[in-house]
């Protein structure tokens, strides 16, 4: 293609004269060497010792039956080297529109809104802004921006520890009138192949336990920056906070249920607890490494169950989605999560399969995987939301 320069590996030539036979798929800066040794070679001969310590990037090598599979994955061309204008902008609208949330939950509106009608339907929008105002909303949008970071940036430094190439995280911002939290997410690309189950399982793992780990704590030391106030109470709801005058129910899920037991300044379903920004952010942390567990197409529940349990994954995945539907009852965002996997995964549920799958993953991740399925359960809320 115009424009595009092709980058030689040193090293291939001395590859392939250690392969029997061998065949390479082009991407779209990598290319996927895939052969096996010839012969009377084996991870452990010497020519492939020494072809590993020269190999630059990713090289696996998997015996089975007499015969060793090699895989490299490699750079074929180049990659065009931008500044992220893209990332770096989308995450300054994130800042701005979370700011603008977290002022809104204070009573204050930085963007001076009026309103327009069309037929009956209210359209908001910002006559200006006040800057001293938004900043109001710091003690939310900081601690919430650093839990999505962190996130991503665990699935980052996994995909780089393992030479899969990545992208920065995007932010994605979106009007706080239509959600109270500004923003929608974040998420980073894979532009690498994935060789291995263990490959996926550490990328996909990574910014769920570190959403977690930081959620957790911040959730438990915002319940006791919290308050009990009057209002309907359930044990499916017992949190809420205050937005635009308005109050937004928020639900419980085992993991908050047994934080708010410990740490709440009342009893759990018998007094209505609002929650400090700090507690909103450790909930909305939880929240997200749950709705990101789901063991659906490619989110990290996806990654984890299938390095898990490659051959039962779909069943389970079409189960959950299927569970999804009567949960919509209670909570219509349900539906539109399901609706956006399968838009995203191109109508499937199912993981596609790794190139090099290895028979099992080793007895560490195994325990972890299991754990991080533990961790699901314990975050998931069937009813996040109540106005």
């Amino acid at each position: 293609m115009m424009g595009e320069k092709v980058v030689k590996p040193v090293n291939l030539g001395r590859w392939i004269s250690l392969l029997d036979e061998y065949h390479v798929t082009s991407l779209q800066f990598d290319a996927i060497l895939r052969g096996v040794l010839r012969p009377g070679l084996s991870p452990a001969s010497p020519e492939v010792v020494a072809a590993l310590d020269e190999w630059p990037e990713a090289a696996y090598l998997q015996s089975e039956n007499g015969s060793t599979e090699v895989v490299l994955v490699y750079q074929a061309r180049e990659v065009p080297k931008r500044v992220p204008w893209l990332q770096v902008g989308l995450f300054v609208a994130t800042l701005m529109t979370t700011l603008a949330a977290g002022a809104l939950m204070a009573g204050r509106d930085p963007f001076g809104t009026e309103v327009l009608t069309f037929g009956g339907v209210v359209i908001p929008y910002p006559s200006g802004i006040d800057w001293q105002v938004l900043f109001l909303g710091a003690p939310f949008a900081l601690p919430f921006l650093g839990i999505l970071l962190a996130h991503e940036m665990g699935h980052y430094a996994a995909a780089v520890a393992h030479r899969v190439r990545v992208t920065l995280p995007y932010f994605i911002p979106f009007p706080p009138y239509f959600s109270i939290i500004g923003t929608v997410g974040a998420f980073i690309r894979l532009k690498s192949p994935m060789v291995r189950r263990v490959v996926l399982f550490d990328v996909g793992s990574s910014g769920p336990m570190a959403s977690f780990v930081l959620s957790a704590p911040l959730f438990a030391v915002g319940l006791g920056l919290s308050e009990p106030v009057a209002g309907d109470v359930s044990l499916a709801t017992p949190f809420a906070i205050n937005f635009v005058g308005q109050t937004v129910w928020l639900g419980n899920s085992p993991g908050t249920h047994l934080l708010a037991a410990l740490f709440a300044p009342g009893s759990v379903g018998e007094s209505l607890i609002l929650l400090h920004p700090f507690a909103l952010v450790g909930w909305l942390g939880l929240f997200v490494t749950a709705l990101n567990l789901l063991p659906l197409g490619q989110l990290d529940g996806g990654h984890i169950l299938y390095a898990l349990i490659p051959k039962r994954h779909g069943t389970v995945a079409k189960t959950f989605l299927f569970v999804l539907i009567p949960l919509g009852f209670v909570w219509w965002g349900w539906w539109a999560w399901a609706f956006l996997v399968l838009f995203i995964n191109k109508g499937q549920v199912n993981h596609p399969k790794v190139v090099q799958p290895e028979k099992t993953i080793d007895r560490g991740r195994r325990f972890l995987g299991w754990a991080m399925i533990a961790m699901f359960f314990l975050t998931f809320v069937p009813v996040p939301l109540e106005l």
